[in-house]
């Protein structure tokens, strides 16, 4: 007989001796034998009387190596003694006992043990012996800590990150997230990326489906309840094929996508550039106001000298034509030539306006504009400005700077009326609407208003209500505001404001009229 048959008898043997007075079957025997863990029975002093065949493979001793020694031949040091103690205690009371401990194998190595031991009882219910079936978890446990640390890794990566990530699934539902994300969370007071995909939908009208916007990055701004300023964030999906597992579908397991959202703030970039938009609208804007001073006052200029000129060249007509000789007509005559040509070098010296292109202008970004061009003056004049826009409108055909002008000359007006008359009243409401194909601008102040019999007057050029002396009247505002608004072939009317003081209504023919 071989040596292994010899240890497989040996082990048959003990077996049998052990348990011929237990009430098993043999089928049963024969599965302790030959279980995939292993199993070891010991008397109640925790000595070895069986071991089966894996137990031998895992430990490296035979049941005639280790018959009859006491089971702690296997602890190892590095188990603390209070598990042990707690170990015994349960299972003296016949409970069972499940848990890890640190074992030695014959050659010394060690591997963590996944053990569980129960009582075995007789006939009367007495406790005769102990069976304990431990497995090597030492790979698994290996492998389950490599898992942990690479999940507390990028975890860590992920909460480090400044940007907001956050995992879809197929129904855009969150399923993973990172603190940034948290954050924006409590920030919005909803879900992000909610947002994000409705604007998305938005954006596409309608046609959305998470599966078209791979690697697609767009600008979202966000603006809630709970936020005091609007906030811009750079947004990005990236889809991410991933295993999942489903009993149900083990044989025909088949990839379900996920998506990756990023979100990142670009808020103070966005307000920078926001800044200097306004700041170069601002420019623009002054050149625009100063360019049209600069015509106004050499048109009256010119409009003057033509008067005298006018009435001169008359008398040295008529004294020429009634054949009398005056010495002085020469004189008036070299009169008349001089101040013809003033006047054409005063038509020369007119400034001509840069020629800007005619374009579908959004009639409430103007407003937007114009409000924060002058945005420190009303601050500084502690005049408040309500903005009642309509949401949706149909652009208007024109040019933006233009136009731009025009509607800052009203605001300014409005605030100089306020400032001048020292009204207590201090408030600007400014409206946008349709009305009949038109769109309308509506700028109301709490100033004096105008009286009924000047409002032909205030178009004129250099007219003001406000004395000559007043500091900064030019008197040329209202005029610019008339130019401008005949140029797009709409009409400027004031009335009385239920504030207290002017209402001016600036119709403008849309894009929607022009193409119906």
């Amino acid at each position: 007989m071989s040596d292994t048959q010899h240890t497989e008898q040996a082990l048959d043997d003990g077996l049998d001796s052990l348990f011929s007075q237990m009430p098993l079957a043999g089928q049963y025997l024969q599965l302790l034998a030959q279980a995939p863990v292993a199993i070891s029975v010991t008397d109640l002093d925790a000595k070895i009387e069986y071991v089966n065949a894996n137990f031998t493979e895992v430990t490296g001793y035979s049941l005639e190596e280790i018959k009859g020694v006491n089971h702690s031949l296997l602890s190892y040091k590095t188990t603390p003694k209070a598990l042990y103690q707690s170990l015994w205690e349960q299972i003296r009371k016949g409970d069972r006992w499940q848990g890890c401990l640190i074992n030695r194998r014959k050659n010394g190595e060690r591997y963590l043990a996944d053990v569980t031991i129960a009582g075995l009882f007789d006939e009367g219910g007495k406790l005769t012996h102990y069976m304990g079936i431990h497995q090597d978890v030492t790979e698994s446990h290996d492998l389950q800590t490599r898992l942990n640390n690479q999940k507390s890794l990028l975890e860590g990566i992920l909460n480090a990150a400044p940007v907001a990530v956050a995992m879809l699934d197929e129904e855009g539902r969150v399923v993973l997230d990172n603190l940034s994300y948290k954050t924006l969370v409590s920030d919005f007071e909803q879900e992000p990326a909610d947002l994000v995909l409705e604007q998305y939908k938005q954006r596409t009208q309608g046609c959305f489906a998470l599966s078209n916007c791979n690697q697609e990055g767009w600008s979202l701004s966000v603006k809630t309840p709970a936020m005091a300023r609007e906030r811009w964030f750079s947004c990005q999906v990236s889809r991410l094929p991933f295993q999942r597992f489903d009993v149900d579908k083990f044989f025909a397991n088949t990839p379900s996508d996920y998506y990756i959202l990023t979100m990142t703030e670009t808020t103070k970039e966005q307000r920078r550039r926001e800044h200097q938009r306004i700041q170069e609208l601002a420019r623009m804007t002054a050149e625009s106001e100063a360019l049209h001073t600069m015509q106004e006052a050499l048109q009256a200029a010119i409009h003057q000298i033509q008067g005298p000129i006018n009435m001169i060249d008359a008398a040295v007509n008529f004294f020429c034509s009634s054949g009398r000789a005056c010495p002085r007509v020469e004189a008036m005559k070299i009169g008349v030539e001089a101040g013809s040509q003033a006047i054409e070098q005063l038509q020369q010296a007119l400034p001509e306006r840069p020629q800007e292109a005619r374009q579908p202008v959004n009639l409430n970004q103007l407003v937007h504009d114009v409000t924060a061009i002058s945005n420190q003056r009303l601050l500084q004049g502690s005049v408040s400005v309500q903005l009642k826009l309509t949401g949706v409108l149909p652009s208007v055909t024109g040019q933006a700077n233009r136009l731009r002008v025009a509607l800052k000359q009203l605001l300014d007006n409005a605030i100089e009326a306020i400032e001048f008359n020292k009204c207590a009243q201090r408030e600007i409401v400014i409206s946008t609407m349709e009305c009949d194909g038109d769109l309308q601008f509506v700028l109301e102040d709490s100033g004096p208003g105008i009286d009924e019999s000047l409002k032909l007057k205030i178009f004129q050029p250099f007219y003001s209500t406000k004395p000559m002396t007043s500091s900064g009247c030019r008197g040329v505002g209202l005029s610019i505001v008339q130019q401008v608004i005949s140029e797009h072939r709409g009409l400027v009317q004031f009335h009385r404001s239920s504030l207290g003081g002017s209402k001016v209504v600036i119709s403008l023919p849309s894009d929607r009229q022009g193409g119906e």
